[in-house]
């Protein structure tokens, strides 16, 4: 079994015991498409490298202590998302189809991670599915696969303005 047929196969393992609403035309895919930020946690992954003999080696499960991702919707009309990934930013691109909004992004060593957030709410909960993959570029190629849930997160308020500054008074 190839990488695709492990991926196939651990997405399977990670929702058959999460029932999935699909979303219908209205609430659902209002919230997912109308966001402007969303934040996901990972429940399941798998790890893969290769080594320079060409050996595959799958490190399953993902490591609980995996941080989440956050998504940011930037500029609707230029398809502009920011990827919030541990302590980094990067800039993407984001698309919409009717199987969900997918962003990419492209790392300064060549890399790329592509998310994916579908409008199927997962069992009762507000959570949409969702999956990341992410292939590195690195001396040994290293890609894994991490599935887990997304919600539309609250925007912050907006900070309130500055005071005004004093003018300087002149001294004589």
């Amino acid at each position: 079994m190839g990488l695709r047929g492990v991926a196939i196969a651990a997405l399977g393992i990670v929702f058959a015991g999460t029932p999935a609403k699909t979303a219908l035309a209205g609430d659902t895919d209002k919230a997912l498409f109308s966001a402007k930020r969303l934040t996901c946690a990972f429940v399941q992954g798998i790890t893969a490298g290769v080594t320079p003999q060409g050996h595959v080696s799958i490190k399953p499960p993902l490591d609980p202590n995996t941080p989440g991702l956050a998504i940011q919707i930037v500029d609707r009309e230029k398809n502009r998302a920011v990827l919030e990934e541990d302590n980094r930013e990067t800039a993407g691109v984001f698309m919409t189809a009717a199987t969900g909004i997918s962003v990419l992004a492209r790392y300064p060593d060549g890399g790329v991670t592509l998310v994916t957030v579908y409008p199927m709410y997962s069992g009762g909960s507000d959570n949409f599915l969702m999956v990341s993959s992410s292939h590195g570029a690195t001396t040994e190629p290293k890609m894994s696969q991490r599935y887990g849930l997304c919600r539309v997160a609250v925007e912050p308020p907006a900070l309130p303005p500055a005071p005004p500054v004093a003018p300087e008074q002149k001294h004589k």
